[in-house]
């Protein structure tokens, strides 16, 4: 029996996204593509999920790759939590599973400087049982490690628990532990999947 639901962030509950921020910092089109290539389609861009260095070491990291746009570059870095957004449902998503007796967690890869900017973005962490960031572990989905280590800090057995998160690779690796796995590609595709699992919604009208 499914007793418990362990969301991904990004793509699930809240929204990740840069052209129209970017655009509005490098309007001008080759300065764009630089500064989106040199950060957003780095290959830094999700080593930084491991917190593993200081502000100032990313955004060396990030210019090293266009050196030209560093005031573009730092500018775009310094504002980087605009590129985020809830989903409108991803409060009464959270609180619907809890007035079922349902344990809800979540497990994300999450920079820490994104982290830090959040506003009131992320507040649904704050209504569930526990989260993980990959930031303060230093691990990334999809290494075990990190999967592991929620189910050992918070008690969590993996039979009666299900991971939702919209990147496959990430589904298949908490399935490798023994927990469910759902693909995210919407809410009610997630929510018909969940009820495939025995875990009801409160429909609202």
């Amino acid at each position: 029996m499914v007793n418990t639901v362990i969301f991904d962030v990004g793509k699930v509950l809240a929204g990740f996204g840069w052209e129209k921020f970017l655009r509005e910092i490098v309007p001008e089109e080759e300065a764009y593509r630089a500064v989106e290539q040199a950060v957003f389609l780095s290959p830094a861009w999700e080593e930084h999920d491991k917190g593993l260095l200081t502000e100032e070491e990313e955004i060396r990291d990030f210019v090293s790759s266009a050196p030209g746009y560093e005031k573009e570059i730092r500018l775009t870095y310094e504002n980087l939590g605009k590129c985020v957004w809830k989903f409108d449902y991803a409060d009464s998503w959270v609180q619907e599973l809890k007035a079922l007796g349902i344990r809800v967690f979540a497990l994300s890869n999450w920079p820490k400087h994104i982290y830090d900017q959040r506003e009131d973005k992320l507040d649904f962490l704050d209504l569930m049982d526990g989260y993980i960031l990959s930031y303060r572990e230093h691990v990334i989905k999809p290494d075990p490690e990190l999967y592991r280590r929620l189910l050992e800090r918070y008690q969590i057995r993996p039979e009666e628990a299900v991971f939702v998160d919209d990147r496959i690779q990430n589904v298949e690796a908490a399935e490798r532990l023994g927990i469910h796995g759902i693909h995210f590609q919407g809410l009610e595709q997630a929510k018909e999947e969940l009820r495939k699992l025995g875990v009801g919604t409160i429909d609202k009208e």
